[in-house]
């Protein structure tokens, strides 16, 4: 029996636009539909130069339902002179944001490099590669990815593998070539042989865990993307980027205890100081299986801060951030595939920059918990812990008190069952 949740992924609520996606017309069953839309996608296109460069090649990128993925292909040297060559290709896709009507964009970045030898001197006169590999990202985007688009630049004898600023450079780079989306709605994934000529891992500042220092830019650096950061109303440095465990702030792991019991992974939560995009507070995963807590000018006393990441007070209930981000690591924490909800949750982003904040919004109770967005869970979740507390009037949670979790008479909170059922169960 086919699961069509496991096999069209987001694109099960609806088989028609899988069909239109495909392009086959009705009639035609499930069972067909399946295996038309879990076959490879093959992207083929040959390498030319067009200034007169006695370069060329092809390459081939195949991608499979299951994210994993094969780079193939070669350079060739075509006349007299000798080249190093490097290559740059993206894959570019749309990753549907909780509106249902936008959309952002994913990027994943693959390379290549090598050297060719022209008549000038011995040795091999094409350079091939076969680079595969698995990117969680191609499975759960599928949708998007079966129609992505192939772009590639082609350098030769020069580097952009150079010293730590270089990593701002090869990520504008892989921005530019992702042309239907600007810098702040692109998830970037550096794939395979890119993030160790990269030497990533190497640039985390000793101490930061996730934290990435490069070019006069700071980045969050997880597993599968790296995102801006910033410390609020300063230039970030070293000196000013603060992070601690969870665990060694008893008020919030009390406050913790009291809304998520033992489904929060408390052991793998950092908190920091920084804030992402708009100033506003984030939570990502990080290197290790850590999980970064971001909320700016909460960090010092999370549990009795009432802003919303910045100077500002009153806006929030005290502790009502802190229980809004890590209910993002709980998401992180409690589901199957962390890269699904990181790229989705920094899309959402993008709308939230424009000044378009439904993506906070929330319906009826009614409805099931997975019917909500990351950021649709992580207001019920603080609303429901602020109650009558939350300074803020749009709250469809402050006719009740906080954490109210009566459930057995006519003043009972309707969103409540989410904290009950989901939350303190796990499910996701």
């Amino acid at each position: 029996m086919i699961s069509v949740r496991s096999v069209f992924g987001h694109a099960a609520g609806s088989l028609k636009r899988v069909r239109s996606l495909i392009g086959v017309p009705p009639p035609i069953s499930v069972g067909q539909l399946a295996q038309l839309y879990v076959r490879d996608v093959v992207f083929d296109e040959p390498i030319i130069t067009d200034d007169g460069t006695a370069l060329g090649g092809h390459h081939t990128l195949t991608v499979r339902r299951d994210g994993s993925y094969r780079y193939q292909g070669h350079f060739r040297a075509t006349g007299w002179p000798s080249y190093d060559v490097a290559i740059l290709t993206t894959l570019g896709y749309s990753i549907p944001l909780p509106d249902g009507q936008s959309s952002a964009g994913g990027m994943i970045a693959f390379t290549a490099r090598g050297r060719v030898h022209g008549a000038n001197e011995p040795g091999d006169q094409v350079y091939p590669w076969d680079k595969p590999g698995t990117s969680p990202l191609l499975a759960t985007e599928w949708q998007g990815v079966r129609q992505a688009r192939l772009n590639h630049q082609l350098q030769y004898d020069t580097d952009w593998f150079g010293p730590a600023g270089h990593v701002i450079g090869f990520l504008t780079q892989v921005i530019a070539l992702g042309t239907t989306f600007g810098a702040a709605g692109v998830a970037i994934v550096v794939a395979g042989e890119a993030a160790d000529l990269l030497n990533l891992e190497q640039l985390v500042l000793p101490g930061l865990v996730g934290v990435l220092m490069a070019g006069g830019a700071t980045f969050i650096f997880g597993p599968v993307a790296m995102f801006p950061a910033f410390v609020v109303g300063a230039v970030t440095t070293a000196a000013l980027v603060k992070q601690k465990r969870l665990l060694a702030d008893e008020n919030a792991v009390a406050l913790a205890h009291s809304v998520f019991h033992d489904k929060l992974p408390m052991d793998r939560i950092l908190l920091t100081n920084l804030v992402g995009l708009g100033s506003r507070p984030f939570t990502a995963p990080g290197p290790g299986g850590a999980i970064l807590v971001n909320i700016g000018k909460g960090y010092d006393d999370p549990a009795n801060y009432t802003g919303k990441g910045g100077d500002q007070t009153g806006v929030n209930a005290a502790g009502q951030l802190l229980i809004h981000e890590l209910t993002h690591a709980w998401q992180i924490g409690n589901e199957s595939f962390t890269p699904e909800y990181y790229c989705r949750a920094v899309s959402t982003a993008v709308g939230i920059l424009g000044g378009d904040m439904s993506a906070y919004s929330y319906g009826a109770p009614s409805g099931s918990w997975r019917s909500f967005g990351t950021e649709g869970q992580a207001s019920i979740v603080d609303e429901w812990f602020a109650g009558s507390d939350s300074p803020d009037a749009r709250s469809k949670q402050r006719t009740y008190p906080p954490r109210f979790e009566d459930d057995q008479t006519p003043l009972q909170n309707p969103y409540y069952r989410f904290i009950r059922d989901n939350i303190r169960t796990g499910i996701a």
